[in-house]
């Protein structure tokens, strides 16, 4: 990512965290990239009851405060303001504190102590360095090395 884009981001986060967010909404991310029609500022908004009220708001404050400061060089480039969605990425350890009880799959970096690659279950609690997994097929619990876990996403189960 280059240093304007980089400065950009930055940018935006500061003005969302002075004067967006607040204990229903929360920063998930922010992209700003260049796609095939052009410049886009992403930025994705959490929290326990976050929608579309909350995205059109968060999307006309950023919006007016984009036209005053004019840090966007660019012309012509798009907001959107969005959640991570019901697949959302688990980033961090912390996160999986926070989704304990929700369901998930996680790939790992190779085999685990299990000999396994994949799993599908629902979180149960984290313990140390390890993340513990119900795998409901199996009726057992796994416990899942942090720092081998190569990425994780909340699922929806059918």
């Amino acid at each position: 990512m280059d240093i304007l884009n980089e400065k950009i981001i930055n940018e935006v986060a500061l003005f969302f965290e002075k004067n967006i967010k607040n204990k229903r909404i929360e920063l998930y991310d922010i992209v700003f990239r260049r796609e095939k029609y052009g410049w886009v500022l992403r930025i994705f908004i959490d929290g326990d009851c976050v929608g579309l009220d909350e995205c059109v708001l968060v999307s006309k404050l950023v919006s007016r405060w984009l036209d005053e400061v004019d840090i966007v060089p660019y012309e012509n480039y798009r907001l959107e303001v969005s959640t991570p969605g019901a697949n959302r990425e688990i980033r961090t350890f912390d996160e999986f504190k926070k989704y304990i009880g929700k369901y998930c799959k996680i790939k790992m970096k190779g085999h685990d102590k299990y000999g396994r690659i994949n799993y599908k279950g629902y979180i149960k609690g984290i313990q140390d360095d390890y993340v513990i997994l119900y795998v409901e097929e199996e009726n057992k619990n796994f416990e899942i090395e942090y720092d081998k876990i190569k990425k994780a996403n909340l699922d929806v189960k059918f």
